[in-house]
């Protein structure tokens, strides 16, 4: 009994995922066949965004994973580290690489990728680096499309299924869509995950692909009606929140856009910081919107993570 009552809810929030790295173009408008400065590398990774932003919230966090033993690597799991998420339980692959993302942007601040995935430590993900002691004690674990996207072979995919199957009954479990493309191949990947979801967070577009509806509002309606949390990303027109047969919505804050890169993860954070706090929906939504914003404001990923003192400072300093 005493080891149940020490182990219950050991963690506020649990994700899987894989480190990475980006090196970021230094000026707009330079292409990749171009000689120009880079500037890097910046810790990254979709899921390493959502849990450091978290963490920093004053989430209890727990990251699950593989990361390759080399000096990128090490630069994600000690800002992680550093942030207060527990890695303990990521597997660290000797002779493998993190996986690095050039990125670039037009003028208009639209953004180009070159990765670099071969051979990296994602690739050694398997089922033995799902720790189902954590998954059982975790209050909430979150997925990511992308990440799920990335397992789609037979040991990968495995290693992702456990961690669903195993997850308990009483648990929220959240996801965050996040596909570029939507066909019947990602619908197949996906839809398990979308099934189990108490909580959704679709940005615009994503929804009415997920449904097969005409509109995003008309899909957020239907998943509230099915029992789940949508918390629909609008960028700078704030979020819709939906429950039931309930709607509300939360302002944006007005920034000076730098970079979006870690707005939508840096929002998920936010919004299940509150949620697990028992704030109400569009108090939740409000601190989602800040810490998606804040990160906005901000060049490389991660940089405009903030502590939960400086974000609820921002929101004051936005209302008055």
């Amino acid at each position: 009994m005493e080891n149940e009552k020490r182990h219950q809810n050991e963690y506020d929030l649990v994700t899987v995922g894989f480190p990475m790295v980006e090196i970021m173009r230094k000026e707009r408008g330079v292409r990749f066949d171009e000689i120009g400065d880079f500037i890097g590398p910046y810790p990254s990774a979709d899921t390493c965004i959502m849990l450091d932003v978290a963490a920093r919230l004053g989430t209890k966090c727990c990251f699950l994973g593989v990361s390759a033993d080399d000096v990128y690597g090490k630069v994600v799991m000690d800002r992680l580290r550093k942030d207060g998420v527990d890695v303990s339980k990521v597997r660290i692959v000797p002779e493998k690489d993190t996986t690095v993302v050039f990125v670039r942007y037009e003028t208009d601040g639209t953004r180009e990728y070159l990765p670099t995935f071969a051979d990296t430590a994602c690739v050694s993900f398997c089922e033995d680096d799902i720790d189902l002691e954590v998954v059982k004690h975790a209050k909430c674990v979150h997925f990511s499309g992308e990440v799920i996207l990335i397992c789609t072979d037979d040991k990968r995919r495995a290693a992702m299924l456990k961690l669903l199957h195993n997850i308990d009954k009483d648990t929220i479990v959240s996801l965050d869509p996040n596909f570029t493309e939507w066909n019947t191949e990602v619908k197949k990947w996906l839809e398990p995950f979308i099934a189990r979801a108490d909580v959704l967070f679709p940005s615009e577009g994503e929804a009415m692909k997920m449904m097969d509806m005409e509109t995003d509002e008309m899909a957020c309606n239907m998943l509230a009606q099915q029992g789940k949390i949508v918390a629909y990303k609008r960028g700078s027109a704030g979020c819709d929140i939906y429950e039931g047969a309930h709607k509300c919505h939360a302002d944006a804050f007005q920034v000076t856009e730098v970079d979006p890169t870690g707005c939508g993860d840096s929002f998920c954070a936010g919004f299940l910081t509150g949620l697990l706090e028992g704030m109400p929906l569009q108090a939740a939504g409000t601190l989602a919107n800040a810490a998606g914003a804040l990160q906005a404001a901000k060049f490389g990923p991660l940089e405009g993570a903030m502590y939960r003192t400086e974000v609820e400072d921002f929101i004051d300093s936005q209302r008055r």
